[in-house]
């Protein structure tokens, strides 16, 4: 089956590297352009169907490999994948037409639904059996969680595509060890964002849009849901709240200022670090770098035999993750307050 990935990957990538600037050229010629909101950082007409690249490179090289390398060894994994799909389209849906956010709302919890009621499901969390009712209705809200967390740090070129990379590659090989055959599927997708992020680099030629960042937000929901081996079972949802630390964040601020979850701002961690001087590539950059150190430590787990070494690496990890995000917070205080002379009620809010 390694070989097989190998191929698939390659297959992906290349169809991505070459479909996506057909899609620009289509954007092009009907102006389908991002809309510029108080999360955006860029200017310009932008195309904003970069998932459709993505997902069907994806999509045609994982039936490839299903068909020609795992036996159809992805029986298990049914309903993530018919709820991802309605994820995806109902996205490209709203990349055209502005959805309604109760709308949307609701094609994401059909879509949570699917998945929390099936046998696949977070039940555990260090090792202990969460009760049933307790596991699916987390599992639920997590689904919720990340798919609209991912849509909105999508702010900044190279930043969502990257980290969403460098994400599902670590859950890949974490799930490839665990003996979870659905492994194989990140690493290819992973190829996919890859032949993207040719294209999505500073300045970016095409974004992601909704159906792309939605999309990838609900793969990497799934991480902690497929069941793994041995203390990689104990340690996977810590290592999941780990390599998703700024769209916590996001969602922490947004209930800390009583604000709606939905709402555009320009208060992410990204904005911050632009904010107090850096240019939007090192911006990027720096956060992908602080994800690399993030997955390696990760990975790091996967060499440690005590299961409680490894939670306490990662609760380390995640404790100097946070410590930065609140260090960025205050030091973007503080330039608020010299540009301004105060501090107003949402400094980084666009008006």
């Amino acid at each position: 089956m390694g070989e097989g990935m190998i191929v698939c990957s390659l297959i992906a990538f290349l169809i991505c590297l070459v479909l996506t600037p057909l899609i620009i050229a289509l954007c092009k010629k009907f102006n389908w352009y991002d809309e510029v909101d108080p999360r955006k950082v860029h200017k310009g007409q932008i195309p904003r169907l970069g998932g459709v690249g993505i997902f069907i490179s994806f999509l045609i090289a994982l039936f490839l490999y299903l068909f020609y390398f795992s036996h159809f060894e992805f029986a298990h994994a049914k309903p993530v994948f018919f709820a991802g799909l309605i994820i995806f389209l109902f996205g490209i849906i709203d990349d055209f037409m502005n959805l309604r956010a109760k709308f949307k709302f609701l094609i994401q919890i059909i879509s949570a639904l699917i998945v929390s009621c099936s046998p696949l499901y977070i039940n555990t969390f260090l090792g202990l059996e969460l009760p049933q009712f307790i596991a699916r209705s987390g599992t639920f809200f997590w689904i919720l969680f990340l798919v609209n967390a991912y849509n909105l740090i999508d702010g900044l070129d190279l930043l969502c595509g990257g980290l969403s990379f460098l994400t599902l590659l670590t859950a890949g090989i974490f799930m490839i060890v665990g003996g979870q055959v659905v492994g194989f599927a990140y690493i290819i997708i992973c190829a996919s964002i890859l032949g993207f992020l040719v294209y999505n680099k500073p300045p970016a030629k095409i974004f992601l849009g909704d159906g792309g960042s939605q999309t990838l937000g609900f793969v990497i929901a799934m991480i902690p849901v497929f069941p793994l081996q041995g203390g990689m079972e104990h340690t996977k949802l810590l290592i999941a709240f780990l390599i998703v630390t700024d769209v916590i964040a996001a969602v922490w601020r947004r209930t800390r200022e009583h604000r709606s979850f939905f709402s555009a701002d320009r208060a992410h961690i990204h904005h911050k670090l632009v904010n107090v001087g850096l240019s939007k590539t090192s911006t990027a950059i720096c956060l992908l770098i602080i994800q690399l150190f993030i997955c390696m430590a990760s990975l790091a787990t996967l060499l440690m035999t005590k299961t409680k070494d490894a939670v306490i690496l990662l609760c380390v990890c995640i404790a100097l993750v946070w410590a930065f995000f609140i260090m960025m917070h205050y030091i973007n205080r503080m330039v608020n307050l010299k540009h301004t002379g105060h501090l107003a009620d949402a400094p980084q809010a666009e008006h």
